[in-house]
Formats: C-alpha cells, structure tokens, sequence
C-alpha cells in the first residue's frame, strides 16, 4: 500500500512539472491603456502616404527568436511585419508564436541589409538553402515596440 501510494505521488508530481514557459504576460514598458490598439488593417490605413505612424497594434504573432526572443514577426493584414524591441531592452518568450498581441511604438518602413535579413533567417533556424538565397536587401514594414502585452 505505501508503494502505491508512493508511486502516485510521484506520478503526480511529475505531471504537475512542466516545461513550457507562460507566454501571456507583459514585456518592455506596458504602462499604456491596450484597449486603444488598432487593427492590422487600419494600420495599414494610417500608415498610408506617411513615413512612420506612432500607434498601438493588436495582431497574431507569426514567429519570434528561437535565440532568445529579441524579435517577433507579426500577420499585419496579410502582411507580415517585422517587431524589433526598443534598444533591446527586454524580449518575448521564444514560443510566442500563434499567440495575440498587443504593441506599443513606432511603425515604418525599413530596408534590411543583407547581412541582417541572414542574421533573422539563422535566428528562425531557417535552412541552409534559405539563408544561402538571401542576397538582396528588402523593404519591411518594421515596428519598433516599445512594450509588448501577450495574450
């Protein structure tokens, strides 16, 4: 009887242990009111015929970091925008994606060199293949984010 009894507590509490860290959370400076986040598509709307648009977002994270969460990918519109973290000062958990967020900062277009396009695809563990196809820059919608609120 005391054997079983062990042997369910240690079932128990190896159940209870897991892993995966808690995405939901807030990251970087998140003292800003999130019900004022606007859609990927108004994004879009009033970033129209500007150069760079101050705003609150709220979208679906494609993809983050796998090295230690220092950016995410954003489905903006059926646009993936690229969100970089205010002077790298804080980072999201490396399992974000498919999660909702919300963010706080800067939009804009951006051209990314080369060498930084190689450097994203190896921190998404892309293929070999992948990065060896990289060789022009491109244009981006890029955020700068300020502060991030996962869902």
């Amino acid at each position: 009887m005391k054997k079983i009894f062990a042997l369910i507590i240690t079932i128990a509490l190896f159940a209870s242990c897991t892993n995966a860290p808690t995405v939901a959370g807030n990251y970087g400076d998140t003292e800003w009111d999130a019900t004022e986040a606007i859609t990927g598509e108004q994004l879009m709307e009033q970033l129209a015929g500007k150069d760079s648009l101050y705003t609150t977002v709220a979208g679906n994270v494609k993809a983050a970091c796998q090295a230690k969460g220092c950016w995410m990918s954003m489905d903006v519109a059926g646009t993936e925008m690229f969100v970089k973290f205010r002077d790298y000062g804080f980072f999201v958990p490396k399992n974000s994606a498919e999660h909702d967020a919300i963010i706080k900062g800067w939009a804009y277009l951006d051209t990314v060199s080369v060498k930084d396009r190689i450097e994203y695809a190896k921190d998404a563990e892309a293929s070999e293949e992948e990065i060896a196809a990289i060789t022009e820059p491109e244009v981006k919608l890029t955020f700068m984010a300020e502060g991030v609120v996962m869902k």
